[in-house]
């Protein structure tokens, strides 16, 4: 299919850089595509597209188990919706659909004890990250993160995730990176199953995900996608609170979010990531423009300068990167070119100049939010067909769903 040919391209490429050369997101992109056919050769499906695999035997557990290990190892490493060839999605969501129904419901109950707690955990996780369900998909996860505070299961946990690793040629998830994983996953599902709760169940959800997000820092110290974890959700806690918390703690939380977005867009820069001084700075300078931020004017004008290199990043990465992180990262270019106006003004002192651009500012940010939100869900306009992110369908050769990506 045309879809598979670009995204085959855009692989090759990026495979072409020396792994020392690369971006990070790059390189994530190049190693979950290779853990994900790992996964994919230990999943075989029958000719009706059903689990080869038994599913009652230790052996074909073990097998699945190493394959949903290697599955979410590359969703957690991968910045942005993991993307493979296709193949992948189907036969992971068929053995984790079965092995869900088989639980019941009871992760404890998904495996042979000799996989347990690990082989629960890992099919939680994943069929987590599948269902449209976000209530649900969250509370999975909690459920899975209270499982890893229990000293005895997390031990347990940590063992087992040593012995798959001993025999496997790939680097999987530590059972720090696993809880992480957890966490992450709850941010990402949490922030936008709140934007669809009501008020009360809005403000509850997100301090549960505010505590995901310091989760996520705690244990991936040090790393633009911790950095911005905390920061985020932080905001987005403080914004759904702010009618019984007050503005003092509204204010407070909002510096507190300030002051991680800066250390994500210099920790980005120190590991000379292009794709994740894009996302840092974009999110950095909406903060900035809040009333209730202080920022140096060192900072501001660090954070411009970063800002500034954002088109030029976008360029640079757009032919390397799959097609939907590619649409996410443009995105971000939008908002940062709507934005920066009315911070060289601020810059400036131009305070009434200030003030009209960012009104206008944050008019184009909401505009841009609005009509260029990418969709994971790629299908042809013309017969209906899922795509990776077609121009045209190569089945009815009809125009699809164009994502602003260039190839």
């Amino acid at each position: 299919a045309a879809g598979a040919e670009f995204f085959r391209r855009r692989l090759q490429r990026a495979a072409a850089i020396p792994p020392e050369q690369r971006d990070p997101a790059v390189h994530a992109f190049v190693i979950s595509v290779q853990l994900m056919r790992a996964a994919d050769e230990l999943l075989p499906l029958t000719a009706d597209g059903q689990p080869a695999l038994p599913a009652d035997t230790l052996v074909a557990q073990q097998a699945e188990a190493q394959a949903f290990l290697l599955a979410a190892t590359a969703t957690f490493i991968a910045p942005d919706v993991v993307e493979w060839e296709g193949r992948q999605v189907n036969r992971l969501g068929r053995y984790a659909q079965r092995r869900v129904s088989l639980a019941g419901g009871r992760p404890n109950a998904a495996y042979l004890p000799a996989l347990q707690p690990l082989g629960g955990l890992l099919v939680m996780y994943l069929y987590a990250g599948m269902i449209p369900n976000l209530p649900e998909s969250v509370q999975l996860c909690q459920t899975s993160v209270a499982c890893l505070t229990q000293q005895a299961l997390r031990s347990m946990t940590s063992r087992q995730l040593q012995q798959m690793q001993r025999s496997s040629e790939h680097t999987l998830l530590t059972i720090d990176q696993l809880e992480a994983a957890f966490h992450y996953l709850i941010t990402r599902c949490g922030s936008e199953a709140g934007s669809q709760a009501g008020s009360a169940a809005t403000a509850a959800l997100a301090k549960s995900v505010a505590a995901s997000g310091e989760r996520v820092l705690a244990l991936q110290p040090g790393t633009p996608k911790g950095f911005l974890s905390a920061a985020t959700t932080a905001s987005g806690c403080a914004a759904a609170n702010i009618s019984r918390a007050g503005f003092s703690e509204f204010n407070a939380a909002m510096q507190r979010s300030m002051s991680q977005l800066l250390s994500a867009v210099r920790c980005a820069q120190a590991q000379r990531s292009p794709y994740w001084t894009v996302n840092s700075a974009a999110i950095a300078l909406q903060v900035a423009m809040t009333p209730a931020v202080a920022i140096s004017r060192a900072d501001l004008e660090a954070l411009v300068a970063a800002a500034e290199g954002v088109p030029a990043a976008v360029k640079q990465l757009s032919p390397v990167l799959p097609q939907l992180w590619v649409a996410n990262l443009k995105q971000r270019a939008s908002l940062v070119a709507a934005m920066l106006p009315a911070v060289r003004a601020q810059l400036q002192g131009s305070l009434l100049e200030a003030s009209e651009r960012a009104v206008q500012a944050w008019g184009d940010v909401e505009t841009v939010s609005q009509q260029d939100q990418p969709s994971a869900s790629c299908t042809c306009s013309g017969c209906g067909t899922r795509a990776i992110g077609l121009r045209r369908c190569a089945r009815c050769k009809q125009a699809g769903r164009e994502i602003n990506a260039t190839d």
